[in-house]
């Protein structure tokens, strides 16, 4: 599938509270995500960049320490092995992300 509708993607349950639609090709992988109301990871890292755009709702985006609220429209960029943590604050966020694939070694 090289083109698709994101309100018209067949979601699947990746995990509690987090369905998701993941095309991954070879370098990069492109999911488009529903999050839970109030759903959240406290924080992790990793060796990758990572970036996308909030496409629905509201999402606490914390990086390197620095805290921002993103509504639809707006987006973020995680630099490799940067500390990241998140929470829905308006939800279900809806959430186009793109991940670069880990590198060898």
């Amino acid at each position: 599938m090289n083109f698709f509708d994101p309100d018209g993607l067949d979601l699947i349950d990746f995990r509690p509270g987090v369905r998701s639609w993941a095309r991954p090709g070879d370098q990069l992988t492109l999911a488009v995500m529903t999050l839970d109301h109030d759903l959240a990871d406290p924080g992790h890292d990793h060796p990758f960049e990572q970036c996308g755009l909030v496409l629905a709702g509201e999402f606490e985006l914390t990086i390197d320490g620095r805290t921002r609220v993103l509504s639809a429209g707006q987006g973020y960029f995680i630099p490799a092995g940067v500390g990241h943590g998140w929470r829905v604050v308006r939800g279900p966020a809806k959430v186009l992300d793109v991940s670069a694939k880990a590198p060898p070694g």
